[in-house]
């Protein structure tokens, strides 16, 4: 069947073709050059570390190591020709090796898969991630704290995709049972049935290879979680046994070593550009993976969002060139020499930071194409490197993604089969493949290397498109049509591979960059929002305080002083700072984008960070003043569902809410959810108003629903309406993402306080 017709445009050139017949089309002009194709895996997890408490608040670290960040390489030993890049960002590597590898590693026998959990207790408990403790502690002894850690907080042990938690099905189960319940209490589930959330939400995080057989790692040890499940031919993963704390103590253990073997498999495969040897070239980001031109100075924002309104001016060129030199440090201290690459956080790139990176050792870093085309001069093919003025009398090259070939991975193939999906890819590569007169090609496709995969619908963990890609990749290299290389070996060539040099000089000479990130070409994702901008004017407040309490800055590359001491707490004083400057906090704040737990466990470590600053400042001996930061996003009572319940001395208020919908259609029924345990805890589609006139509401059949809720005077309440969706899923309803519905109680207000909303508006 001939499939349909596609136009693809990059820069500079517009190619029609019919799918089904473009390799043969290759084929006839007599293609004698190659094409070089640039994949750049980025995987980056922001800094969960609580400063307060040395522990992180969330377990994305460990289960992304376990499901995606060994594998992702890993798999590459099946392909030797396949060549690629990797980007770890610093504050990934600084969780892995500090909070799992050096804290666990002493505990964990990886020959019987367990944990000395008497001995770990002793020293750790608390310090890991809070799902560590409780994998090994009885779920017997569970308290309230512990249920709402494991299924009641905005993070807990169901935490996973629904793509993912549908290939459990008893998992699933367990899950469904939550989001249907509509005060979710201790009694909600049996103790067996805890034990198995716990062990479920470790086992479903393993990347598929370990639950279907034993996978050889690279220091000896085997991980092999086939004796727990069986494998169906729907897909689908079942228990073979019933689960024990043995079982949940061992999931500790065999994630640990994965984990230890993440590090390890990337410098087994990393290339040298000395010896032409290796597959994947190992790059990482800015230390605490800031925008970085927003850090260097604020105002850039103006150039690309000028109609946007902004902070006051934040300007600190010596924190952003802090932030690449320690990047450089924790690369250079892991693998033992410096990157010749440098992914900035969310691309986001700007003329004045290029000297900064090159001050640094940095040859090349890389963005989107959005940005090139807004860059002098306009309109230049993303098929190459470029060398922009790095204003220091130096250039620095740039390579620039090809948007919709990296879209297609990172979103589009989600829904196609495993071989369709990489054939189209091919397919669409094979386009660009350079005629005998042709100029050589580096086609460049980066995108996140772990949040794709666990959206595959007909491919678990995207296995079988990353196996079907780097098969045909090789096979298309064995006849000379595509060659995968890095931005590094393009550069410095690779006889060995039949890469020629491509040198910095003799590259296409820029005059100016343009400021903008690889979402929009612009920062308005961390900028310009409300809530973005007072998290930009609370960060200057503290780096202003900061410069005149007297703690001096430590070197980029000094190690940490002695716990305790007062060089020790100036040196915590600056983390903090770096810390701060992280994007994914700005990431979350704004109507932009919204978390599926809620976005208040970002506003909360921003914030730790931020106060911490002051903490440390003071027991370093700088003179820091009292400030106060209260919460951007507004605080609320509860975290998701038990913890932080009003001080019972306030006095009780009704309040009422009110939807008018009459001007929608309501099949079943209106909805409310908000972040108290009697509004759902946030769950979609459980809490059910009422238009029966009882218990608040004022007239039956009027199309206006209610529901009537007991809170103490003095509670703000975060909440939003659905319409006649299933439980747990936000549609149909009240536009989602959106910034949310809020009211704040205060005594001596009436009661009942009747809250009139309409749906939708």
């Amino acid at each position: 069947m001939q499939r349909p017709r596609h136009i693809f445009r990059y820069p500079g050139t517009v190619v029609v073709a019919v799918l089904c017949f473009c390799a043969t089309i290759v084929q006839c002009r007599g293609a004698a050059k190659s094409l070089y194709l640039n994949i750049i895996w980025h995987q980056h997890q922001p800094l969960y570390v609580n400063p307060e408490t040395d522990q992180l608040s969330g377990p994305w670290v460990r289960t992304h190591a376990t499901k995606d960040y060994y594998d992702m390489a890993a798999i590459l030993k099946k392909y030797p020709d396949v060549h690629c890049t990797f980007n770890l960002t610093s504050s990934l590597l600084l969780q892995l090796r500090e909070y799992y590898l050096a804290r666990l590693g002493p505990y964990v026998d990886t020959k019987k898969n367990t944990v000395d959990i008497r001995a770990f207790g002793r020293k750790w408990k608390g310090k890991t991630d809070p799902w560590i403790d409780l994998a090994l502690k009885p779920t017997g002894t569970f308290t309230r704290e512990d249920k709402d850690l494991l299924y009641r907080n905005a993070w807990n042990a169901f935490g996973i995709s629904d793509v993912q938690i549908r290939r459990f099905p008893e998992y699933k189960a367990l899950r469904d049972r939550l989001r249907e319940t509509e005060h979710p209490g201790d009694d909600l589930y049996s103790e067996q049935e805890m034990r198995e959330i716990k062990f479920w939400f470790y086992l479903a995080h393993f990347d598929p290879d370990f639950l279907w057989g034993p996978v050889p790692l690279e220091d000896g040890s085997v991980c092999d979680l086939s004796d727990e499940v069986s494998f169906a031919a729907d897909s689908t993963f079942h228990l073979k046994k019933n689960i024990t704390e043995n079982d949940c103590v061992r999931m500790v253990a065999e994630a640990y070593k994965v984990m230890a073997n993440v590090i390890p498999v990337h410098r087994l495969l990393a290339f040298s550009p000395e010896t032409g040897e290796g597959q994947i070239e190992i790059i990482t980001t800015p230390y605490c993976h800031p925008i970085l031109p927003l850090v260097y100075d604020t105002d850039l924002a103006r150039v690309c969002q000028p109609n946007d309104s902004l902070p006051p001016r934040f300007s600190y060129p010596s924190d952003a060139d802090a932030q690449v030199a320690k990047g450089v440090a924790m690369y250079r201290e892991v693998f033992g020499r410096a990157p010749q690459g440098m992914w900035p956080g969310e691309g986001a790139v700007a003329q004045p930071v290029l000297g900064i990176f090159g001050k640094n050792g940095i040859v090349w870093t890389a963005s989107d194409v959005k940005v090139l085309a807004h860059s002098d001069p306009p309109g230049m093919p993303n098929t190459t490197p470029y060398r922009f003025p790095d204003g220091e009398g130096g250039w620095m090259t740039l390579v620039f993604r090809d948007t919709e070939l990296s879209d297609r991975i990172g979103f589009t193939y989600k829904e196609f089969d495993a071989e369709t999906a990489a054939e189209d890819f091919i397919q669409r590569i094979l386009l660009l493949v350079p005629g005998p007169g042709d100029p050589d090609r580096l086609l460049t496709v980066i995108l996140d290397g772990e949040n794709a995969w666990e959206e595959y619908k007909k491919d678990i963990d995207g296995k079988g498109f990353l196996n079907a890609l780097y098969r045909k990749l090789s096979a298309l290299q064995a006849e000379g049509r595509v060659v995968t290389t890095t931005t590094s070996e393009y550069i410095h060539g690779n006889p060995r591979r039949g890469v020629a040099p491509h040198p910095i000089a003799s590259l296409p000479p820029m005059k100016t960059l343009w400021p903008g990130s690889w979402i929009n070409a612009n920062f308005d994702t961390w900028i310009g929002e409300q809530e973005e901008n007072t998290a930009w004017e609370y960060l200057l407040q503290a780096r202003q305080d900061l410069d005149r309490s007297g703690v001096a800055r430590p070197a980029p590359a000094a190690a940490s002083p002695a716990a305790g001491t007062t060089a020790w707490f100036a040196y915590r004083t600056w983390e903090e700072v770096y810390a701060a400057e992280g994007s994914d906090w700005f990431w979350w704040y704004g109507d932009d984008q919204t978390a599926p737990g809620g976005d208040k466990p970002f506003d909360d470590a921003f914030l730790a960070h931020v106060r911490n600053i002051y903490t440390f400042a003071r027991r370093a001996g700088g003179l820091m003043p009292r400030r106060e930061f209260k919460p951007i996003i507004d605080d609320h009572v509860t975290s998701g569902g038990g913890q932080g319940t009003m001080a019972q001395s306030r006095l009780p208020l009704s309040v009422v809410f009110t939807c008018d919908a009459r001007g929608e259609k309501v099949p079943k029924g209106i909805f409310i959810a908000g972040d108290l345990p009697q509004l759902g805890a946030w769950r979609p589609n459980v809490v059910a108003m009422r238009d029966d006139g009882q218990d608040g509401d004022d007239k039956a059949g009027d199309g206006i629903w209610s529901f009537r809720v007991e809170v103490p005077a003095g509670t703000t309440i975060h909440y939003k309406y659905t319409n006649s969706g299933l439980p747990g899923q936000w549609t149909p309803g009240e536009e989602f993402p959106i910034r949310n519905r809020t009211i704040a109680t205060a005594e001596g207000q009436p009661t009942p306080l009747i809250i009139h909303d309409t749906f939708g508006r």
